[in-house]
């Protein structure tokens, strides 16, 4: 047995594994980013990935566009109020802190001023803006965006908001359109995506990665499987052989909108209890049953959480 190591990245969560709706997300953010265009919303259950995949297209945009200046919020939910002020959210993002206390006006045309001066100072003229939570921002919000836009946009800026949602943004969109308010589905919501959990491509990608191509100390060339589980990982033991396994008790206990659809929070706890398993059996135990894969997935509590908000997508 093993001394398991608390700062491991697969117990601090500090790691990205691009699997393949990832990546599909993560190419079609770059490529309307890339093309200037001014919406476009990933929507999707909860737990399913998206404020990682977020995280992850921050870092392609600056690989792939680095001059491009981009802005990632998280949208602050403030109940009982007309609006979520978006634009003071922006303001201390963008640290215009002597107008974080005035008026919106105020906070409008500094929040703009400090987005032109740091496009110039990439030699840019395009701003991206990435909103985690986008169905909490209000109608006020909204049309504080689409100042932002209209102002840059006449100061040679273009603007792109790349947004990431719950599935209830369908309904907002819906609204919008009832009430004939063209202005905001046209330049924020008229094309939305729909985000997936974990499918069992995913999940071996996932296996793959923790047996191959993941590493841990960095630049060491051992990956995480084969840390953990040295003994048996010398003697042929691979996670990525009981793919199939796993799939059909994660799928067995995802409920709803759920099934064939795992959240991947889930996934990594599951599959960090099983890990945490065979570190402590290693060279003793390397064949893994069925029951190990069980005892981690209800660790996980996956069947509580995917009955509790497996809601179907409308």
């Amino acid at each position: 047995m093993i001394e398991i190591d608390a700062d491991h990245p697969i117990f601090a969560r500090e790691f990205t594994i691009f699997t393949g709706e990832m990546s599909r997300a993560c190419a079609l953010g770059v490529d309307a980013a890339f093309m200037r265009r001014t919406g476009l919303i990933f929507y999707g259950l909860s737990r399913v990935g998206k404020t990682y995949c977020i995280r992850a297209l921050k870092s392609e945009l600056s690989k792939f566009m680095p001059r491009t200046y981009v802005t990632q919020i998280e949208v602050v939910n403030r109940e009982r109020q007309a609006s979520n002020n978006i634009m003071l959210q922006l303001a201390i993002e963008e640290q215009c802190a002597a107008f974080v206390k005035g008026s919106v006006l105020q906070r409008l045309n500094a929040t703009i001023e400090k987005i032109e001066l740091r496009c110039k100072e990439r030699n840019c003229n395009h701003w991206v803006l990435l909103l985690d939570e986008f169905q909490r921002l209000r109608n006020y919000d909204l049309y504080q965006l689409a100042d932002i836009l209209n102002v840059l946009e006449r100061r040679g800026i273009k603007m792109t908001v790349i947004s990431f949602a719950m599935p209830e943004v369908l309904r907002r969109r819906d609204e919008f359109r009832q009430k004939d308010e063209r202005q905001i589905v046209s330049r924020f919501m008229s094309d939305l995506i729909e985000f997936h959990g974990c499918r069992l491509n995913d999940l071996k990608t996932i296996l793959h990665a923790y047996d191959v191509t993941s590493e841990y100390p960095v630049s060491s060339g051992v990956s995480f499987t084969r840390g953990l589980t040295p003994l048996s990982y010398l003697r042929g033991f691979r996670l990525e052989s009981y793919c199939d396994l796993f799939w059909r008790v994660l799928n067995a206990h995802s409920l709803g909108a759920y099934k064939n659809n795992v959240p991947l929070e889930h996934v990594f706890i599951s599959l960090n209890y099983i890990l945490r398993f065979c570190a402590k059996n290693d060279g003793v135990e390397h064949a893994l049953t069925e029951r190990q894969f069980q005892d981690a997935v209800k660790m996980s509590r996956l069947k509580e959480f995917t009955m509790e908000n497996g809601d179907k997508i409308e």
